[in-house]
C-alpha cells in the first residue's frame, strides 16, 4: 500500500462509522486502548476506524475492536492527511485523542465534521463536543482514565472501568523449575537522559540476577528505536552472554512478537513498557523524571520502581541537577523486583 492509499479494508458493512485519531507516540496510544474498547462495547453495531501514523498500523490492526486502519506517513501536512481519509469513505463521527490543534484540522479536512476532543489549544470551534478536562484525583489522574473520560463525555458507557482495564494472561509465564528466562530490557528512552536509569547499573542488575540465580540462565535482549542502538551496545558490552542487541532492529509488529516471548521486561517509562503491559507481559517499571500515577503501565503484575526526591517529578528530559531521582535507585532494588516475580512462578 503506498503512504496515501487503503492500508486494508473495513471488516463490517455498517452504515455508522466512527473515526478514532491515535496518539503519535506508542506509550500514548497504549494507554488509549480501554478508551478505544469502550467505545466498541458502547456502539457495537458501529464501525470503529482508528486513522494513526504508520508506525503504528500493526498495534491498531491486531486489536479486534478496530474494524479498519488508516495509516498516514510522518512527514504529511493536515490537509494531506484529510485526503488520505477521504479516501476511506464518509465518516459520522470523530474522536481526537491528542490535544493537538492540527489532529482536529486532519479530521475536518477528512470531512469528519462531529468531532469530540478535549478543548485544548484554540481549537474550541473545529469541534462539535467540545470536552472540559476532568478535575484530577488520586483514582483517575492516570492517563488511561483521562482517554476515558473523554469518550465518557461523548456518550460512551465506561462504569465497567475492571473490564475496561483489563489486560490479556501472560503470554509467556513463568513455570515452577525454569531453566532459562528470557528477560527483555529497555534501557533507552528517546523521551530524554531524565528517563534512563544507568547503563552500568542495568548491567549491574542483570548480572547479580544472575549471580543469585545460578541455576536459570538468563537470556537477555535488549530492545530500542534505531537512535537507542548504541545505548544497546553499551549494555552488551557490559554483561555477559547470551544477550543479544535488538534495538533497532524491530519494528512494532515484530516487537510485538518477540515481547510476546520474554517472561518479562525491565524497561524504563517508555512507549515499551506500555505495549508489553497491553501484552500481558509483566514489567519491571523504572521511573525518574516522570509521575507513576500518569503513565504507569496497567496491571497488578507490574513492579513499579521510583525514588521520589523533592523535585520528583521534573518532567524534565535532561536532568540540571545530579539525577538524583535514578542515581538513589539501588540496583538491589530492582533485582529485588525481579525475583518477585520469578517467585511468583507456579
Amino acid at each position: 500500500m503506498t503512504a496515501e492509499g487503503p492500508d486494508s479494508s473495513p471488516r463490517g458493512g455498517n452504515s455508522y462509522r466512527f473515526l478514532v485519531r491515535s496518539p503519535n507516540p506508542l506509550g500514548d496510544a497504549c494507554m488509549a486502548l480501554p478508551a478505544v474498547r469502550a467505545l466498541k462495547r458502547s456502539r457495537p453495531a458501529a464501525q470503529i476506524a482508528v486513522v494513526c501514523r504508520r508506525n503504528l498500523t500493526p498495534m491498531w490492526a491486531a486489536r479486534e475492536e478496530i474494524d479498519e486502519v488508516i495509516p498516514f506517513s510522518k512527514g504529511l501536512n493536515p490537509l494531506q492527511v484529510g485526503r488520505v481519509i477521504r479516501k476511506h469513505g464518509r465518516f459520522d463521527e470523530g474522536v481526537l485523542l491528542p490535544n493537538s490543534f492540527r489532529s482536529a484540522l486532519e479530521l475536518r479536512f477528512g470531512g469528519v465534521h462531529r468531532l469530540s476532543g478535549y478543548d485544548r489549544h484554540g481549537r474550541r470551534f473545529l469541534l462539535k463536543n467540545a470536552v472540559a478536562e476532568p478535575e484530577p484525583n488520586a483514582e483517575t489522574q492516570h492517563h488511561v482514565h483521562r482517554y476515558l473520560h473523554l469518550v465518557g463525555e461523548s456518550g460512551v458507557d465506561i462504569s465497567d472501568i475492571d473490564a475496561l482495564l483489563a489486560i490479556p494472561e501472560t503470554p509467556n509465564p513463568i513455570q515452577g523449575g525454569e531453566k532459562e528466562i528470557h528477560l527483555g530490557v529497555c534501557p533507552g528512552a528517546e523521551y530524554g537522559n531524565a528517563k534512563r536509569y544507568p547503563i552500568k547499573r542495568y548491567a549491574e542488575v542483570i548480572e547479580t540476577l544472575r549471580g543469585k540465580r545460578p541455576d536459570i540462565t538468563f537470556r537477555v535482549s535488549i530492545y530500542g528505536s534505531p537512535a537507542e542502538r548504541g545505548i544497546g551496545d553499551e549494555l552488551v558490552a557490559e554483561i555477559s552472554e547470551p544477550c543479544e542487541n535488538r534495538a533497532g532492529k524491530t519494528s512494532i509488529e515484530d516487537l510485538v512478537e518477540e515481547l510476546q516471548t520474554c517472561h518479562f521486561l525491565a524497561t524504563n517509562d517508555t512507549g515499551t513498557m506500555h505495549l508489553a503491559a497491553a501484552l500481558g507481559v509483566p514489567t519491571v517499571a523504572i521511573f525518574g523524571s516522570t509521575e507513576p500515577a500518569f503513565t504507569s503501565p496497567i496491571g497488578n503484575v507490574h513492579r513499579v520502581i521510583r525514588h521520589q526526591v523533592d523535585c520528583s517529578p521534573c518532567f524534565l528530559r535532561e536532568c540540571p541537577v545530579d539525577y538524583r531521582c535514578m542515581l538513589r535507585i539501588d540496583p538491589e532494588v530492582v533485582v529485588k523486583e525481579m525475583e518477585a516475580l520469578l517467585d511468583v512462578a507456579v
